[in-house]
């Protein structure tokens, strides 16, 4: 073969692997158009906070499992673009802190041992370890915004952090707020400041759909399916 015909299956070769990573990095058609959602709704929250607690140190809830995909598998993307959304919805003013909740260690043992819910849109509340979300609370005591890309642990009613005197809140992407209890726990869990707010994606409009302490209510009355009742 000569060199000239070396030189050009090198470059097709190359060309192709760049048009594969490329497909890869910036999908197309359904998951993009998954992907470009959730960093609208995670902008959508971020702006939320930065409004409702201007400069704030926020902590993040990331799912465990990404921590070690590569950088192109799904769950890692899925938490790039949330957090990259997250960041620009909260301006220059806040600061962020990603950690990683441990997992149930019986779930490594005996994953049936673990039930999860089938309509939850949150399966990792089920498998966070929920003590450990208060001991990653107690290491970044600066942190009075939490923002969890995972839902709120099943125990949530356990945590520390959830106690009225606590200072800390919660900010939720897409939350299955049954967790809480009832619609009137949830409603109370949001005028009482533990959840500052949540979004949700609209099913009307397809756009985000900010719920706080204002609008929470009004959605229950109109609208319970959207937050999951």
């Amino acid at each position: 073969m000569s060199v000239k015909r070396n030189v050009f299956v090198a470059l097709a070769f190359a060309a192709v692997a760049v048009a594969a990573i490329a497909v890869l990095v910036h999908p197309s058609g359904q998951k993009g158009a998954a992907l470009g959602g959730r960093q609208r709704e995670m902008e959508t929250l971020g702006a939320q906070i930065a409004k409702l607690r201007p400069h704030s140190k926020v902590l993040v809830l990331s799912n465990p499992f990404a921590k070690e995909s590569g950088f192109l598998n799904e769950k890692s993307r899925y938490e790039r673009v949330g957090l990259r959304g997250l960041t620009k919805g909260l301006g220059g003013g806040s600061t962020v802190k990603v950690v990683f909740p441990e997992i149930r260690p019986e779930y490594f043992t005996n994953p049936q041992s673990v039930i999860i819910p089938p309509d939850s849109p949150t399966p990792l509340s089920f498998l966070m370890q929920p003590d450990s979300v208060d001991r990653l609370a107690a290491t970044h005591p600066e942190c009075h915004v939490i923002v969890s890309l995972i839902g709120l642990p099943a125990e949530v009613q356990s945590l520390r952090i959830w106690d009225e005197k606590d200072p800390r809140c919660f900010a939720l992407l897409m939350p299955d707020l049954r967790l809480i209890g009832g619609p009137s726990d949830v409603v109370a869990a949001f005028r009482r400041g533990k959840l500052l707010a949540a979004v949700f994606e609209d099913g009307q409009s397809g756009d985000p759909l900010i719920v706080t302490k204002d609008n929470v209510a009004q959605i229950f009355e109109q609208r319970p399916q959207v937050l999951g009742f």
